[in-house]
């Protein structure tokens, strides 16, 4: 049993790219068996059209299978459309919040590596992920990431990485989302539950 299926309390999101998912920009997610999808391509977002969040817990597990895989998980942006794909996600970028994925932190304006505001756990360009808590390429970890008010938070596997508590401008309620990065990047997520609080 999944340390993610002792919450009673949480409501599982299912994790089938055709149950309730659209895809905005390029790429895909593939279902690859056992509750499991994986990003390909990009970039793109798969994101859950029923529903959107306003204050919540969301949890989920993720891995990466090589070092250079990038993804985020994406909380509180607007309806993204479908027709434009070089423009759809964009405003998921421009308008919410992104939870990063990435343990080389890199920063692709300054081309360099290491950046804390782009390392896994990361409030992406907002909040540093204060240490690098990602278990090794291949193995699972768990996201609890915390939306209450203007107060974000994030845990990785159990350890705090990232908090942003300032009013930026974006909205307090939303969609969620699954980003994928680029081709070559495979990150496969599964067991996404939600509490709203």
């Amino acid at each position: 049993m999944s340390d993610l299926d002792r919450f009673a309390d949480f409501i599982s999101v299912p994790m089938e790219p055709s149950d309730g998912w659209a895809m905005a920009g390029h790429g895909r997610f593939n279902a690859i068996g056992d509750g499991v999808i994986e990003s390909e391509g990009g970039p793109g977002l798969l994101w859950y059209r029923p529903e959107t969040f306003a204050d919540f817990i969301l949890r989920v597990e993720w891995r990466a299978s090589s070092i250079e895989d990038n993804s985020g998980i994406f909380l509180r942006f607007p309806a993204l459309g479908t027709d434009d794909p070089d423009r759809d996600w964009r405003r998921a970028v421009t308008d919410g919040y992104e939870v990063q994925i990435d343990d080389r932190g890199h920063d692709p304006e300054a081309g360099a590596f290491g950046s804390p505001l782009h390392r896994t756990g990361a409030i992406y360009r907002l909040a540093p992920a204060t240490v690098l808590a990602s278990r090794p390429i291949g193995e699972w970890n768990g996201f609890e990431i915390t939306a209450l008010g203007l107060d974000l938070s994030v845990l990785l596997n159990g350890t705090p990485v990232a908090r942003f508590d300032r009013d930026v401008g974006r909205p307090r309620s939303g969609h969620i989302g699954l980003q994928n990065h680029h081709a070559g990047s495979r990150v496969q997520f599964r067991n996404m539950r939600v509490r709203r609080l």
